[in-house]
């Protein structure tokens, strides 16, 4: 089953897609609800105790565990759990310290440039101590270029009328 999840949500994608996994939720959603009505009607079917049982236990695995799975699945292959260190792979933390460089150098010139700079170099500072290695290295010049880019901005910022 998590082999076709992960076909039927991700494709030839290492993670899933939003164009993908919306269609997959609308649908098994829908199950689910027809699933909710087809249960309510359970009493209308016969009088046979064990018929309404086997009645139930079909709709539910039938039209309800589809959404169980999909969700699961999408709940379960996030490995990281709240209070723990975050992981990221090597291609994430290069998005993370482009992303944090990037956004400081195009506030740099804006006139909130302060508390927006300020606000970036902590992130960065934040992601330096979560690395080891290489990588943090990485992160370190990152952090010590937006300061750069900070002090420089408060130095304009002062020289100016």
């Amino acid at each position: 089953m998590p082999g076709v999840l992960r076909w039927l949500l991700c494709g030839t994608h290492p993670g899933p897609r939003a164009r993908r996994v919306v269609p997959v939720l609308v649908g098994t959603a829908v199950l689910a609800v027809f699933g909710t009505v087809l249960v309510a009607l359970t009493p209308a079917i016969t009088g046979n105790g064990s018929m309404q049982a086997l009645y139930v236990l079909f709709v539910v695995i039938v039209l309800k565990l589809p959404l169980i799975a999909v969700l699961w699945w999408l709940i379960a292959r996030n490995p990281e759990w709240p209070g723990t260190r975050p992981t990221w792979g090597p291609k994430e933390q290069q998005e993370i310290l482009a992303y944090l460089e990037g956004e400081a150098r195009r506030v740099a010139d804006l006139p909130d440039a302060e508390p927006r700079l300020a606000y970036l170099s902590g992130e960065a500072w934040h992601v330096a101590d979560r690395l080891e290695g290489e990588a943090k290295v990485d992160a370190l010049t990152v952090a010590l270029r937006i300061d750069t880019i900070a002090s420089r901005a408060r130095r304009e910022r002062r020289s100016r009328p």
